[in-house]
């Protein structure tokens, strides 16, 4: 499951300016005649909170990347243009070949509710037309160059001065501990940011860290470099009022391959237990142990390690050699030290037939062919209006092309979620594995994360070399509310 967390400060400084930024929808990222830096802050506690219930089963299968997307056209014609610039009325043009770097902030700091750069860029047509107090949209309360909070000035004028910061980018491209945590490169101008921030993410869970929030700055040498101009590169803050609002994605990099449908000699298979109390995925107070035992009760495995994959889901990998065991053979995997809300329970005994080699190893002369398939799902209904808030499991079916109801499941079976502007299709999550149980494929859906818009879905399938996307399979809409921050 893609889960997101929406940044909840942003705000743009301005070297030798007290003004403040912190609702303008666009940061704008500056060197040359004017200097910009900007600063970020997300709340890391819903993930966290995540894992301490078991949803996330293993911590260091997350991966954390912080994704802001940029303001500039991908229009090539407009690359070159020089425009008027909102600070000093001096001239931008677009910036590119360059690199950004990402430091943390070492104090809290307040986003403040300045709007407009200066009063020469008052922005009548973004508000009330017939308010003409240009200064009502600028703002010194909050962040700026010298201070972090009204009274409470940066130890050092912009959070770090350059000097600052070049030391701790030489040491972290030398690989060792810095403030800075990572660079981007941009060629064109007009990339996105995209970054991994697993590690930094994590220590702000673990408490090894205290968030203060992430800096963003051009590289120290470009940052010194003097011109009658500025260059510039601006991102999306999180008060756009379009689909493009920044956010941290988080991912878990493991998916359920229940292999008791299909196991098979001399393959590693895994095998689930789905631990259901009150008709909700529970976990037990603790790990579960499993051995496996043939029809006479005699055990050929013991205490296979146990391991957690989430709420109320467990799992073991076992092998069993095709030199020591017959095919269409059952076997029984028996978990024991059942224990929930100090209760215990009795031992939980589950069966699979281990099938030929056949089945999975095909080693000869040629390419096997491959069965197609036509995938159908269900779970949210074709142009389903669904409230923001839902967890929703959308299970897909592939159906045996040329048949009726002959359906499998399918190992190489991943799933895209996107939006549609125009005729351009926006990601909102690439390709993510489908969980494959026992009886069914199927991933979920967390609409908490999802913006006010029309979704499509896309599934793709592995067959055999061939890889086929299935475009457009599902459509469904997710709507306002009224306490929807998103209106």
């Amino acid at each position: 499951m893609v889960e997101r967390t929406y940044l909840s400060k942003f705000n743009t400084i301005i070297e030798g300016y007290k003004i403040n930024t912190g609702l303008n929808p666009v940061s704008e990222l500056m060197y040359g005649k004017n200097l910009t830096r900007a600063l970020l802050y997300f709340d890391e506690s819903k993930i966290k909170d995540m894992i301490e219930k078991g949803i996330y089963g293993d911590k260091s299968k997350l991966k954390h990347r912080l994704k802001i997307t940029n303001a500039g056209s991908v229009d090539f014609t407009q690359m070159h243009l020089t425009e008027t610039s909102p600070i000093d009325g001096s001239l931008v043009k677009r910036a590119s070949s360059f690199d950004l770097i990402f430091f943390l902030v070492p104090n809290e700091w307040d986003a403040g509710k300045g709007f407009d750069y200066s009063d020469t860029f008052f922005n009548q047509d973004f508000f009330d037309t017939k308010q003409h107090d240009k200064g009502r949209l600028l703002s010194e309360d909050g962040c700026n160059w010298f201070q972090r909070r009204n009274g409470l000035p940066w130890d050092e004028e912009g959070i770090f001065s350059n000097e600052t910061l070049e030391k701790e980018y030489n040491k972290f491209s030398a690989g060792e501990d810095s403030i800075v945590i990572g660079r981007q490169k941009f060629d064109v101008g007009n990339e996105n940011i995209d970054l991994d921030i697993t590690d930094v993410f994590n220590k702000f869970m673990d408490g090894e860290l205290k968030n203060y929030g992430i800096g963003i700055a051009f590289a120290p040498s470009l940052e010194r470099t003097e011109m009658v101009i500025n260059n510039y590169v601006g991102f999306m803050t999180n008060k756009t009022p379009t689909f493009f609002e920044p956010f941290v994605e988080t991912t878990y990099d493991d998916f359920i391959t229940d292999d008791r449908a299909n196991f098979v000699l001399g393959k590693k298979n895994k095998l689930y237990l789905y631990c259901n109390i009150g008709g909700q995925l529970t976990d037990l107070d603790k790990t579960p142990t499993c051995c496996i035992k043939n029809s006479e009760g005699i055990t050929v495995f013991n205490d296979l390690e146990v391991k957690h994959f989430s709420q109320g889901i467990y799992y073991i990998n076992v092998t069993f050699p095709q030199s020591d065991f017959e095919p269409s053979t059952q076997y029984f995997d028996t978990w024991g030290d059942i224990v929930y809300q100090e209760m215990d329970f009795d031992d939980v005994e589950l069966s699979f037939t281990l099938k030929p080699t056949s089945n999975w190893f095909t080693i000869g002369n040629s390419i096997d062919e491959s069965n197609s398939f036509t995938p159908s799902v269900y779970g949210i209904d074709e142009n389903e209006r669904i409230r923001r808030g839902d967890i929703r499991k959308l299970c897909v079916n592939a159906r045996l092309d040329y048949t009726q109801q002959n359906t499998r499941l399918i190992n190489g079976m991943d799933v895209r979620l996107y939006v549609m502007d125009g005729t351009r299709e926006l990601t909102v999550f690439d390709y993510e594995p489908v969980n494959r149980t026992v009886n069914e494929n199927y991933i979920m859906i967390d609409t908490n994360i999802l913006i006010p818009q029309i979704y499509h879905v896309d599934v793709k399938i592995k067959y055999g070399i061939e890889e086929i996307i299935h475009h457009d399979i599902l459509k469904f809409e997710i709507v306002n509310e009224l306490n929807n921050r998103f209106n």
